[in-house]
């Protein structure tokens, strides 16, 4: 093995607003989503922006259109247990990356708290397997059918819980995914009936479906440690860290900041290229953008001392942000009403009146993509 070649954080920022398309736009939604190995939808709103912000075509309304009538996008659970827009070919080969992982840690904790042991669950997934191909039922319609098979005391709660635990391991093992709305309820589906020419029966195995996913990971958001895809894949540190000494094959050492870190051949190569001043501009990104959600390492340089907490909030909650040559400077929100768009951000310092300027020109895509003729920014 060479020396371990030295990146800056110029480089990897630069790199990782390239690949994330904020600074490289994206030619249309599927291709997004594919880029970020799926688009953050846990709050559907957020999804849209997160789409509608990396990809100039984008209008709002496309997601539902690309998800109900062309099916060429799929809702499900993904990584860490959250709802993600997917690309309808390329579910297949994530569901065969999930198998390592689809049953959660059960232990007496969990079964407390949700009133279902491994048993239970186990069962629950299996009737969702039998009866969701080829139709499409509501959270209380398949609790009816899950029911019929499953006795437990804390079932009926478990299943309406609008966390979806009871449904993770299905969607994980491509048994179960989003429907569109009936009656304003949320539906479920068999992935396999609903996107039936997807490749299910080319899925590549296990193994060759994680060095794609753990190398794709790296390019788009690294480089990065075990523990960095361990908090976005959502697996113990230790299963990542047996992961990538599984899976060396598509990775090679860097150093950052002195530490290090993984990345894949082709990606250090380009890396390298990068001018040093690449980051350079100014964002306004969503909530729970990717950018910020990973690789988690990388907030010690892309979020300043103190104000972690104002980013990433209680219950997972990432909030809006203004990020300025790379790092986030302030958070932000944003009301539409009456056609005006307002949009207020909350600077951690005093910023330069350039910066602002840049920011207008952020907000008026929000602009665009809410439908808001006028829109107005402000600095609290």
């Amino acid at each position: 093995m060479g020396p371990v070649e030295k990146l800056t954080w110029g480089q990897v920022l630069g790199r990782r607003l390239q690949r994330l398309h904020v600074t490289d736009p994206s030619p249309g939604l599927i291709e997004t989503a594919g880029r970020l190995i799926g688009v953050h939808a846990q709050v559907a709103s957020s999804g849209e922006l997160i789409a509608g912000v990396r990809t100039p075509s984008y209008q709002l309304g496309d997601a539902a259109t690309a998800l109900w009538t062309d099916r060429t996008l799929v809702k499900t659970w993904g990584m860490r247990g959250t709802l993600h827009l997917f690309p309808a070919a390329e579910l297949p080969l994530l569901v065969s990356a999930w198998g390592h992982r689809q049953w959660p840690q059960v232990n007496a904790a969990w079964e407390r708290y949700h009133g279902i042991n491994l048993a239970a669950l186990q069962q629950i997934t299996e009737v969702i397997g039998e009866v969701l191909p080829g139709k499409v039922l509501t959270r209380e319609e398949l609790l009816t059918e899950i029911a019929a098979v499953v006795k437990a005391p804390g079932l009926a709660e478990a299943v309406r819980s609008g966390w979806g635990q009871m449904f993770k391991p299905a969607a994980a093992g491509g048994l179960l995914c989003s429907g569109p709305e009936r009656d304003r309820k949320v539906t479920f589906t068999s992935p396999r009936t609903w996107v039936p020419d997807a490749p299910w029966d080319d899925a590549p195995d296990q193994h060759t479906a994680l060095d794609t996913v753990i190398e794709r990971f790296l390019d788009v958001y690294g480089p990065a440690t075990h523990e960095d895809f361990s908090r976005w894949w959502g697996v113990d540190a230790a299963k990542a860290r047996r992961l990538f000494k599984e899976h060396t094959e598509v990775m090679v050492e860097v150093e950052l900041d002195g530490v290090t870190r993984w990345s894949t051949p082709g990606t250090l190569e380009a890396t390298l290229t990068v001018d040093d001043g690449a980051a350079a501009g100014v964002h306004l990104l969503p909530g729970f953008d990717p950018y910020v959600i990973a690789p988690i390492g990388h907030r010690t340089r892309t979020i300043p001392d103190g104000f972690v907490d104002r980013v990433s909030r209680a219950a997972g909650w990432i909030s809006p942000v203004l990020v300025v040559d790379g790092v986030v400077r302030g958070v932000w929100s944003h009301e539409a009403k009456n056609g005006t768009l307002a949009v207020s951000v909350e600077p951690f310092a005093t910023v330069r009146a350039a910066t602002k300027k840049a920011a207008a020109v952020a907000a008026a895509r929000y602009g665009e993509l809410l439908g808001a003729d006028d829109v107005r920014l402000s600095w609290e």
